[in-house]
């Protein structure tokens, strides 16, 4: 058993504890579930959910697992707790040994189980666990979210049940409403796995919604207060997912939701489940960065699958700014922006020629690896854009087999598979498409796309761009909070810091080493003493390539260049 992690790197599944046997009925059998949010208060950051679960056809034998809860995730400070646990069928209540096995907490059965069951529980929800993830269980004003193994004790039944979810809403102001990945309100899911209920996101509260007339299969939800413009940033965010809906060929356009809330860990961060998405926003947080980072999240909804990061970050991060472009919702600068910021990660990055296989052991430690599959993934898909649209001869992109994967899955019903791409690769470039997949994967090819990758309006230069370094410490970690080997003449010691400095800081040190000129603003404690400074946590300048308009192209109409870019 692991924990359930969603993530907007990757998406890691769990191998939930061994499932119990459901009884053999004629029809599938029931989960009735009641949630009740209670208890929230919005200044403190506090709230509970009671849960009640009746599950019919059950047949466990003792020391079985009944239910599993993920009480934890990446930089949480403490784990997410469950109380009063009562578990009960027709002969009473069933004693439980309750334990943690794999980073998940369990209840095992202290005796068999059978027939009707009844679960009752408390999940209690406080703000300062703190975690990275904008998935955990949360109060932002007048409501409460969480994603499902988060939030909920799920039963660990194996085979097909079907899954009914109500709300009670009385401890709650006027006005309160629920919602889920599936529907608004109440719903009721046919016969399937209950492992559904991981992936689910859970909202209830005052909710407010985006755009605020319906727009195809999108909507936007969140319950408290952000401090810039989120309707106008997700009404630009509907019209986004029309067009990637078009884009990947939907004959009709799939439900997507997108579930907001305060995230002063990681603002930014979001967790991508099947068909939803939970983000989190902070102080600094802008529509144009949520655009961006909305961008990228949106691409997991057609192309996420079980190849590894390097193709589902990496195409993400391929298409975060392009289909945007394409769809005439952001200017050919911003685009350009966006292609000269991941290529400047990359090739300035001290782990550029790891192989993948490094990239999981280091991602929650080391930053650099962290967002590697990210950049080298881009620029991959890139090359492959480039090097099919030259032997194609302009008839053929990296679109048509990114399309043909998500075909895959959706059309076939199967998982798309490493040895599907390879093949496809070999169709379009013959055995240099082989050797590039190869060289890429195993870090001795570092990727370099042709001049025109990204269109013809573009073409690659070199610049000079200085590489990242914060100066102190080991690893590039996502969080460091003790300044350790500072190194001197770094811009972090021209800036005052000292070994032994407590450091905090608002946002995660990503932002900066994605943009060359952003400061990184701490606040220090020194002793009794705390102040802040600032400082650009660069250094050696290094020779990398960059893209620019070609000069034939810098007077033409960004939607010729559009126009000129499809294939």
């Amino acid at each position: 058993m692991k924990p359930f992690f969603l993530i907007p790197v990757v998406l890691v599944g769990a191998m939930s504890p061994a499932p119990i046997a459901a009884t053999s009925i004629q029809q599938a059998p029931q989960l009735d579930i009641v949630l009740k949010p209670t208890r929230i208060d919005p200044a403190a950051g506090t709230g509970e959910v009671d849960i009640g679960m009746t599950l019919t056809g059950v047949s466990a034998a003792q020391g079985a697992v009944l239910l599993a809860h993920q009480p934890g995730g990446p930089r949480m400070t403490r784990p997410i707790g469950i109380a009063d646990m009562l578990v009960t069928d027709a002969a009473g209540a069933v004693p439980l040994d309750r334990g943690m096995e794999d980073g998940m907490e369990v209840w095992r059965a202290g005796r068999g189980v059978h027939g009707d069951v009844r679960v009752r529980y408390r999940t209690v929800i406080d703000n300062s666990v703190g975690g990275i993830l904008s998935s955990i269980p949360y109060v932002d004003g007048p409501g409460v979210s969480g994603i499902g193994s988060m939030l909920l004790a799920i039963p660990q039944l194996e085979g097909d049940y079907r899954i009914a979810v109500r709300w009670d809403l009385s401890g709650l102001p006027t006005g309160a409403r629920a919602a889920t990945t599936y529907a608004d309100g109440d719903f009721t899911l046919p016969a399937g796995p209950i492992a559904r209920l991981d992936r689910t996101l859970f909202m209830a509260g005052v909710i407010n919604e985006a755009p605020r007339e319906e727009s195809g299969g999108f909507k936007a939800l969140w319950t408290g207060s952000p401090q810039f413009d989120l309707p106008e940033a997700m009404d630009w965010s509907a019209k986004a997912y029309h067009f990637y809906s078009r884009f990947f060929a939907d004959p009709v356009e799939p439900r997507y939701r997108i579930f907001l809330r305060e995230n002063p860990y990681n603002p930014g961060n979001g967790t991508a489940t099947i068909g939803a998405f939970a983000m989190g926003f902070g102080k600094t947080t802008t529509a144009k960065k949520m655009k961006t980072i909305l961008g990228h999240e949106m691409t997991h909804t057609w192309t996420a699958n079980e190849l590894g990061k390097w193709y589902t970050e990496g195409d993400a991060v391929y298409y975060q700014a392009r289909l945007p472009w394409q769809a005439g919702l952001i200017p050919i600068g911003e685009y350009l922006t966006d292609i000269n910021l991941t290529a400047a990660r990359y090739y300035t990055s001290e782990v550029i020629d790891a192989p993948d296989k490094d990239v999981v052991p280091n991602f929650w430690d080391d930053l650099r690896y962290n967002v590697l599959s990210y950049d080298r993934g881009a620029m991959y898909f890139a090359m492959l854009n480039g090097e099919i649209v030259h032997r194609s001869g302009g008839a053929r992109s990296i679109d048509d087999l990114v399309r043909a994967m998500v075909a895959i899955r959706r059309d076939e019903g199967k998982e798309p598979t490493e040895q599907d791409w390879i093949a496809m690769l070999r169709r379009e470039l013959g055995d240099k498409g082989v050797r590039i997949h190869e060289g890429m994967m195993s870090g001795t090819m570092r990727m370099v796309p042709r001049s025109d990758a990204f269109g013809p309006c573009f073409r690659r230069v070199e610049a000079e761009v200085r590489r990242y370094d914060l100066g102190f410490g080991g690893p590039q970690l996502k969080r460091l909070k003790v300044v350790e080997n500072l190194r001197p003449g770094s811009e972090a010691a021209k800036a005052g810091l000292r070994n032994g400095d407590r450091l905090d800081y608002a946002d995660s040190t990503e932002g900066t080493m994605r943009h060359p000129d952003m400061k990184l603003t701490v606040k220090v404690t020194r002793g009794d003493r705390t102040f802040e400074t600032s400082f650009l946590p660069r250094g050696a300048p290094m020779r990398i390539y960059q893209w620019e308009l070609a000069p034939e192209s810098a007077t033409q109409q960004d939607d010729r260049c559009r126009a000129g870019d499809r294939h």
